[in-house]
């Protein structure tokens, strides 16, 4: 009798148990389930976010001001911009075919503005949503090329930075005057805008013709805020 009433009190004591674990795997999938679910919809407004954004920038992609590089995901001004020496200002002398580049200049300015006006509505709509809050960084890189510098040395390597930033900087101070603001209040948070040098560096240098460094790159990056889960 003895053996008999342990072995019940055994079994009994191992459905405890096994009742016991059921319910701990049961929680920890439902908890992982419902992790796993907002995760996935965030991924997903996210990523509806991101459509929204290559949409709004279609007008620059047809715009004859631009050409879009896939590969790397940015615009350049598709017209040459071609400094002399060590120019960067923009400005008469300072640019071969002056007229038509300012021109061109401007015409591409505008249509930055217009869409980024575009991309910033759509942005005021989401967060008035309560979505991802979104805004966007908006960069604008100055090049240069090694046509008329062969010192490599640090010291020549700086000045190429120095060159290709104070480029940029020229142009975001040329669209200014020319009232193409992409600070102005209207876009109070949402635009965050940088200018850089990229000297001889970056990604998809013209290795065929130093000449075509000379140039301009805006890039147009959604940033988005992160998810509580």
């Amino acid at each position: 009798m003895a053996k008999k009433e342990g072995n019940n009190i055994f079994w009994v004591g191992f459905s405890d148990l096994m009742t016991s674990l059921f319910f701990i795997v049961l929680v920890l999938f439902v908890v992982t389930y419902v992790n796993n679910r907002n995760t996935i919809i965030a991924q997903d407004e996210q990523l509806q976010v991101y459509k929204e954004v290559e949409n709004s920038l279609m007008p620059l992609k047809d715009n004859s001001s631009f050409t879009y590089e896939d590969k790397y995901k940015r615009f350049l001004l598709s017209f040459d911009v071609k400094f002399k020496p060590s120019k960067f200002e923009i400005m008469n002398g300072n640019l071969e075919r002056y007229q038509e580049t300012r021109t061109n200049i401007i015409n591409a300015g505008k249509k930055l503005k217009q869409v980024l006006d575009d991309v910033v509505s759509s942005a005021k709509e989401q967060n008035r949503e309560n979505k991802e809050k979104v805004s966007y960084l908006v960069i604008i890189s100055g090049y240069a090329s090694k046509l008329y510098s062969a010192d490599i040395s640090p010291i020549g390597m700086k000045k190429e930075y120095d060159l290709s930033y104070n480029r940029a900087y020229a142009l975001w101070e040329f669209w200014k005057k020319e009232g193409i603001d992409f600070e102005e209040k209207a876009y109070g948070e949402l635009i965050d805008l940088q200018l850089s040098g990229n000297g001889w560096g970056g990604v998809g240098r013209k290795i065929d013709n130093e000449d075509n460094n000379q140039r301009f790159i805006i890039q147009i990056v959604p940033k988005i805020s992160n998810r509580k889960l």
